[in-house]
């Protein structure tokens, strides 16, 4: 997979931005970049972006002995999703069409996103990102088929993916619960990171938002922000392969996912022109988008 160059500078950033929550020492962020920009100036010895993300991280691990610098960011923007829940499940109870709107609300999720906002979300973020979230356009036609392929599967594996955003995934899944599969919920596993990334959810998050009590969480054995089925665990990639349904959430899933032939739906905001050229620019930067692999270039 080759690494698209305008992921380079977000790659750098985060680094720098995780090096800044750990420290004000500018000797030790001097450090970070180096070791960083050492990495990323041979990416094109890389063959994958999270293979650079992983050797990247080591720094990160060193100066911060191992602990996770966005642990307090994550804690915060979990806190305000949950204060949000009982208005959003009222707008879903009220809505014309719930499960759409469930579903925007989940999607909506993916736009908490650190690479693009930084540590700077608060209440009135979440409640504009949802807002727009609602206004904008998506394929009926793909919710409808969602909603299909749902009632039908026997086994779904739901891959989450940001803080926050697994607050409004649960919301969702919650709805389907009591309004498309009843008893059947337990068909659905929800997956989080198997350590610390970016701000990406992990076991830590699922079990302090409520997820680990509506369903069977797992983690992809990976502390890397994507489903990258090479270097998750045994456990998961079993769970993936025998899975009939699969939803993946957001851009990092996407990019360790987009070349699978199962019979997977994509859920995510378009957040940068280097995705606009795997959908050869069907959508754009801004964009809330539900697709399968077979539309992807």
């Amino acid at each position: 997979m080759k690494i698209p160059l305008d992921c380079i500078p977000c790659h750098i950033r985060h680094f720098f931005n995780a090096a800044k929550m750990f420290t004000d020492d500018e000797n030790v962020i001097s450090e970070v970049l180096d070791h960083v920009l050492g990495i990323t100036s041979k990416y094109k010895s890389y063959d994958n972006i999270f293979r650079m993300y992983i050797d990247s991280h080591r720094i990160i691990e060193k100066i911060g002995s191992g602990s996770d610098p966005y642990k307090e960011f994550k804690e915060e923007i979990n806190k305000i999703c949950l204060d949000a829940e009982i208005d959003l499940k009222r707008m879903i109870k009220e809505s014309e069409n719930p499960f759409e709107t469930a579903l925007r609300i989940s999607i909506a999720g993916n736009s908490i996103d650190v690479m693009q906002q930084g540590n700077h979300i608060s209440k009135k973020v979440i409640k504009d990102i949802l807002k727009t979230a609602f206004s904008q356009e998506i394929d009926k036609s793909a919710v409808k088929k969602l909603y299909d392929e749902i009632i039908k599967a026997e086994k779904i594996l739901f891959i989450g993916d940001n803080c926050g955003e697994i607050v409004l995934d649960r919301i969702f899944i919650e709805y389907l619960r009591d309004n498309v599969l009843h008893d059947k919920i337990n068909k659905i596993t929800y997956a989080v990171r198997g350590g610390p990334a970016l701000n990406d959810s992990t076991i830590e998050d699922a079990e302090n938002t409520g997820m680990c009590n509506i369903v069977n969480v797992i983690t992809n054995g990976a502390p890397i922000p994507s489903a990258y089925l090479p270097y998750c665990s045994e456990e998961f990639r079993n769970i993936y392969l025998s899975s009939d349904l699969i939803i993946s959430k957001g851009q990092g899933n996407f990019e360790g996912l987009f070349d699978r032939h199962e019979n997977l739906f994509f859920l995510l905001k378009i957040k940068c022109s280097a995705f606009e050229k795997f959908f050869n620019n069907k959508y754009k930067v801004g964009d809330i988008i539900i697709e399968q692999p077979y539309n992807v270039i």
